[in-house]
């Protein structure tokens, strides 16, 4: 079982993914990479990150979600009510693995994305899975709990199968770790050598 205390930050409650993404934010706001007055929308928003992110001045920030009532929009991410290259940076973190139909969320995420956007885009990856696990017929909880490790997932991705989609949908995407942070870095946030990053951009 996870040990809260051995991954949430001790001052502010972050968990270390949320660490991590708020990194990889600080260090784009501090390169001038984000547009003034980015449009950014947060998917399922965590609560230590969100709170972060509402005090950017730089950020025209909303949040999301489909069943949550403390959000800006309660949206279904398989058909969002958003214009077409509408926001300039998304976060959508665990969430595909929910969704019913990743495909249509995924073309629904690069469809709102402005050319030259980019995003947060991750969910679970099994490493040593070589194909993606995934049955329609798994309704159960019970079974979803044997096959997927919880009762609301859908699927269990494999690394290249999910890079694979991701791309097939002309995101352009990299993988972040600790040979881009730093060795260093990743200890002093309490990041394990494995986190990886995956950031999807938007060709202009």
């Amino acid at each position: 079982m996870l040990s809260l205390r051995a991954y949430a930050c001790p001052k502010c409650g972050a968990s270390d993914r949320e660490r991590l993404y708020a990194l990889w934010i600080d260090q784009q706001i501090k390169k001038n990479l984000f547009p003034k007055c980015a449009r950014v929308i947060h998917f399922a928003p965590e609560a230590a990150l969100s709170r972060k992110l509402k005090e950017l001045s730089q950020f025209d920030y909303k949040t999301a979600d489909l069943l949550r009532n403390d959000v800006d929009y309660k949206v279904d991410i398989m058909d969002m009510p958003f214009d077409d290259k509408y926001f300039d940076v998304f976060l959508c973190s665990h969430v595909l693995e929910h969704v019913e139909n990743d495909d249509r969320a995924i073309k629904e995420l690069h469809r709102i994305t402005k050319p030259g956007g980019c995003g947060i885009l991750i969910a679970p990856i099994i490493m040593g899975l070589k194909k993606t696990l995934e049955d329609p017929s798994i309704t159960e909880e019970a079974d979803r709990w044997k096959f997927y490790g919880q009762n609301d997932h859908v699927r269990l991705y494999a690394h290249d199968d999910y890079v694979k989609k991701i791309r097939s949908h002309n995101f352009l995407i990299e993988e972040l770790g600790e040979n881009y942070f730093g060795e260093e870095v990743f200890g002093l946030l309490g990041l394990t050598r494995t986190s990886i990053l995956y950031i999807v951009n938007k060709q202009i």
